[in-house]
């Protein structure tokens, strides 16, 4: 194949899913018999109702309760334990996001589990689910069989209305146990003993065994400081979907690669950084020995992403490369698969941006390069983006002369005795950008073999367990297409909207919320486009709008309430809107109503009116490039806003997918290749450990192939 020099000189940006889509693994997930899937919170519910045979409202309401109890002694797998500190992200705060509480934590306080089983429910086919916060304890109701029902996965209990089996009673509400604190207490034999006809097992056994039932009911009998939130309380703006490039590795450990690795959150009050779980001698809670379970053997686990991009191929064809808008040039070398200076504009750099996402929450990353620089005149500069390419953070600064391998990590932002903040940390994806500066000829600075690693915290029972003999697993590929989240840091607001009116930013103790000026409506609109400029065929719009003229908005430390000094003029409204024009023809995606219907007929004075709007748009016309949302505002203030938008998946060839499976057994390490031909299917498999009773899962791997090349399942090895 014969190129002209000239037109190598290209402007390209190496975003993630440029060029050939083809060999892109969309959401690959692999599942053992009977494991439910916590990708997708529908798929999940069914999971739970099926293990449970649970059929009518009442057993539905109550799995889904089980399964998330914190104590892992009262239901298998122990999929949630009880934790404070580690469930926290800026600069939203504490996670009510269940996809994450769900895949990268596993745990939490009772702020984080009422909303989990909010969404839960929700997603599961019941009518309604609230969430309540008491002042101290904050729990969920579900609405069936025309009633609200509270059931308390963190404090592990419910109760029932009236005498006799608890399973056959209408179990209790909040506004029930409100108005009488004897539909608790009534339950009592002694301070430390249930009547245990007259209730289900668990029943709140740690408040029973500190002699604390009394000061429980108290909890919902001082009914002045209880606050319902009407509208949906769990946010809605992360996803599981993911891409496995060419070249791209996606190892899920099923425990942590070392003991002192893990997601440490800071929090931010404005001023300064700190670390956010706080110590408690008085029962052994140490940071150093992260967020594991203070009961049990329960902990975190970790995994690694591996990207190592396909520069190009020997037929010409560069598939981690596209067209991008900067002036930037840059050349793909056919020879030697590098990637080197061609020519300058004066003042410019050439530069190369690769594409970092993950599902997962990061905890560090690392960026390794063979780099080859010729002259004290010339260096190579890495810097990072989290925030879309809208800032810059350097990494790392070589100057030459230099030959061979150069390894670069995120700046740290803040240090502390027990871990450090990086640029990256607590984030969900972020952007690589190689600089090459300096004079240069086609042999003046060459960089090759790029490899960019994230490490990321995750929940290690979503992960397949392999046990001794015969382990029948299932394939299920995620949606076919490319998700990509589109960060908006509200701070900075107008470097990424389209278009401000009458809106502004405020911040309270390193709280910060988007505001109509001056009794006016605000409008902000957001365009969303691919990176490349390629088609997309959907987009996500989430946020939260808080109506704050009772004086209370939500705190980000606690989950629970704070007071505001900020004051809104009414009238109130707020909406989501979106359209394929900037300047008209939107279509309203959600609209706030003020006016509260009760499904019950029994309406609280006692609310908390911020609702987490979450909306999804899948049916954008052929050909669409371009879409843009609308927030619009009055007397009510926005934070937690968050974007996304989908490419179609192409599929004309593909490079397969790898699944690897490793464990040890008595004290050697196996393992189990996987090779799925077609891994936009559905496909099912055997892993067979041999007859052995004791195994330890140690990893499961998932890997593009970087070539097109599928060959057959090398079993186990």
């Amino acid at each position: 194949m014969i190129m002209d020099k000239r037109y190598l000189a290209l402007i390209l940006v190496l975003f993630c899913g440029s060029g050939s889509l083809a060999a892109q693994v969309y959401s690959p997930g692999v599942f053992s018999k009977g494991q439910v899937d916590t990708r997708d919170l529908v798929a999940l519910a069914q999971g739970i109702y099926a293990q449970a045979g649970a059929v009518t409202p009442r057993q539905k309401a109550e799995a889904i309760w089980r399964f998330f109890l914190t104590d892992g002694r009262f239901v298998a797998p122990g999929f949630w334990y009880h934790i404070a500190g580690w469930a926290y992200e800026e600069p939203g705060g504490e996670v009510l996001d269940p996809l994450k509480l769900l895949n990268s934590y596993g745990f939490g306080l009772c702020y984080h589990i009422a909303p989990l089983l909010e969404a839960v429910w929700e997603a599961g086919g019941f009518e309604d689910a609230r969430v309540w916060f008491l002042t101290g304890h904050t729990v969920a109701e579900v609405y069936y069989d025309g009633a609200y029902h509270y059931y308390d996965s963190d404090m592990l209990g419910y109760t029932c209305v009236g005498a006799g089996d608890p399973k056959r009673l209408p179990v209790a509400s909040v506004r029930q146990i409100e108005q009488d604190g004897n539909v608790l207490l009534g339950k009592l034999k002694s301070p430390t003993q249930a009547d245990t006809s007259a209730v289900d097992y668990p029943w709140y056994p740690a408040d029973l065994r500190e002699a604390a039932m009394g000061g429980l009911a108290q909890l919902f009998t001082s009914a002045e400081d209880n606050w319902v939130f009407p509208y949906t309380r769990y946010t809605q703006g992360h996803s599981m979907d993911f891409v496995l490039r060419p070249g791209e590795r996606l190892t899920r450990y099923f425990s942590a690669e070392a003991e002192n690795l893990f997601y440490l959150p800071f929090k931010f009050d404005g001023k300064t950084w700190q670390e956010f779980p706080e110590e408690v001698e008085r029962y052994q809670i140490h940071t150093k020995d992260g967020p594991k379970s203070q009961k049990d053997n329960r902990r975190w686990s970790t995994g690694r992403l591996e990207y190592i991009p396909v520069l190009w191929d020997r037929k010409g064809y560069y598939p981690a490369f596209k067209p991008g808008l900067n002036e930037n040039l840059r050349l793909p070398d056919l020879n030697g698969g590098s990637l080197f200076l061609s020519r300058q504009l004066p003042g410019k750099p050439a530069r190369a941006v690769f594409e970092m996402q993950s599902a997962y929450v990061i905890i560090d990353a690392a960026i390794s390069l063979n780099v080859s620089l010729e002259s004290t005149a010339q260096s190579l500069l890495i810097d990072l983006s989290t925030d879309g390419g809208k800032s810059w953070d350097t990494a790392g600064v070589l100057n030459g002369p230099h030959r061979g391998r150069w390894q670069v990590v995120p700046r740290v932002i803040a240090e502390s005795k027990h871990g450090v903040l990086t640029a990256v940390s607590g984030k969900y994806g972020y952007l690589v950008r190689v600089n090459m500066l300096g004079p240069g000829s086609l042999e003046a600075i060459r960089v090759k073999d790029i490899a960019i690693t994230s490490r990321f915290q995750l929940n290690p029972r979503v992960l397949p367990e392999l046990s001794g003999g015969r382990n029948e697993l299932f394939y299920r590929p995620g949606p076919q297409w490319q998700r990509r989240s589109i960060p908006v840091m509200l701070d900075r607001v107008a470097q990424f909207a389209l278009r401000i009116v009458n809106a502004r930013y405020v911040a309270e103790q390193g709280q910060g919320l988007l505001l109509p000026v001056g009794g006016q409506r605000a409008e902000v609109v957001f365009e969303l486009s691919a990176p490349d400029g390629s088609e997309i065929s959907g987009f996500d719009a989430s946020c939260r709008f808080l109506d704050i003229r009772d004086g209370l908005a939500p705190d980000k430390f606690t989950a629970e309430v704070r007071k505001t000094e900020l004051k809104l003029e009414a009238p109130i409204s707020g909406s989501v809107a979106w359209s394929l024009s900037p300047t008209g023809g939107y279509k309203t995606l959600w609209q706030y109503e003020p006016n509260l219907h009760w499904k019950d007929g029994e309406a609280i004075d006692r609310t908390l009116r911020w609702p987490e709007v979450g909306r999804q748009v899948r049916a954008l016309p052929a050909g669409t490039k371009r879409a843009y949302v609308r927030y619009q505002l009055e007397g009510m203030a926005l934070d937690n806003l968050s974007l996304a938008v989908l490419s179609p998946a192409e599929r004309s060839s593909s490079s397969g997918l790898e699944i690897t499976h490793v464990w040890t057994t008595g004290g050697q390490q196996k393992s189990h290749v996987e090779r799925i031909q077609k891994p936009w299917m559905e496909n099912s498999y055997i892993v067979d450990t041999g007859p052995i009773d004791m195994l330890s899962n140690q990893a499961v791997i998932f890997y593009c192939p970087a070539t097109a090349r599928v060959t057959r399942n090398t079993g186990t090895k």
